[in-house]
């Protein structure tokens, strides 16, 4: 019996450490890939941006699936751009890439460029005003990418693929008939380049050992108190979650030297104990245990 109860404790241990563990792997962020209309087969070319938001969505996938990483929502990206007035273009300079990091508290930025996304080979039989009937063509993708710091700005990754697959008698139709553009046709050609990138990239991140900086970050400040609802300066960028439990403190009378006049310290008081139950990126909304609280009182995660 007292076996039992010690396996079933340890468990408890183990998983209640398992639960409290920080999520401590870097972020990235994967910005809109160019695409080059010089090797663009000329039917693609209306539909550049389909063709970056499907290998952006290829990226996210294969770079989730892996965990190396901690990829940046989209939809929240774009947004945070839009309302900063900077470019979602793969074309991303150092001063850009050190903004975007600051703005969203990431420590990776992906972009690239298509350089090819076109067919092979001359021959083929033409149809009035419908289009082109391909006989064993193949259809070629090849694909850039760069990795930079959004700290320093530096490009401390790059590679490349490329890849084909064949298509039998496949008809292209052009002027008068629109084109036969999809999205399987991304999906075919750069999925398996994306999966081969990503392993080496969730490689690359994990021996660079870049961690969110914010992780580090143990104390905070009380920012508001609403209705018995207290609000800190911490959030989710800082691996603050929902159950963590904080001491609130004053400070007291600064300590200052006599002869020096050097601020020595100041007494720190315990005035509360909060709870978090909401969190949100940059900041968490708390419920107080017991005490009071003030705007300004500083936070420690116990």
């Amino acid at each position: 019996m007292v076996r039992k109860f010690l396996s079933v404790f340890l468990i408890f241990l183990l998983f209640g450490g398992m639960l409290q563990a920080r999520d401590t792997r870097p972020r990235i962020a994967i910005v809109d890939f160019d695409v080059d209309d010089a090797g663009l087969w000329y039917g693609f070319k209306p539909h550049k941006r389909e063709i970056s938001a499907a290998l952006v969505s290829l990226f996210t996938t294969a770079l989730v699936e892996r965990g190396a990483v901690r990829v940046f929502e989209r939809k929240r990206l774009e947004a945070i751009m839009k309302e900063q007035n900077l470019s979602m273009s793969g074309n991303v300079d150092p001063a850009t890439a050190v903004k975007i990091g600051k703005l969203v508290g990431v420590q990776y930025i992906l972009t690239g460029k298509v350089t090819r996304f076109a067919y092979k080979g001359k021959s083929f039989d033409a149809f009035f005003k419908v289009g082109f009937k391909f006989k064993n063509k193949k259809l070629e993708g090849r694909l850039d990418i760069r990795l930079i710091r959004t700290d320093t700005g530096e490009v401390v990754y790059v590679d490349k693929g490329m890849g084909s697959k064949k298509f039998m008698n496949l008809r292209i139709a052009t002027i008068g008939g629109g084109t036969d553009y999809d999205e399987t046709m991304v999906n075919d050609i750069f999925e398996p380049i994306v999966e081969q990138m990503a392993d080496k990239l969730s490689k690359k991140v994990q021996e660079l050992k870049i961690e969110s900086p914010e992780m580090s970050v143990k104390t905070g400040k009380v920012i508001a108190v609403k209705g018995g609802e207290v609000f800190i300066n911490l959030g989710a960028r800082n691996g603050v979650q929902n159950g963590d439990v904080f001491t609130v403190k004053k400070k007291g009378e600064v300590l200052i030297d006599p002869d020096t006049g050097e601020e020595l310290g100041a007494e720190m008081t315990t005035v509360a104990s909060i709870k978090v139950i909401e969190v949100k990126e940059k900041y968490s909304k708390c419920k107080i245990i017991s005490g009071t609280a003030k705007k300004g009182d500083i936070v420690s995660r116990e």
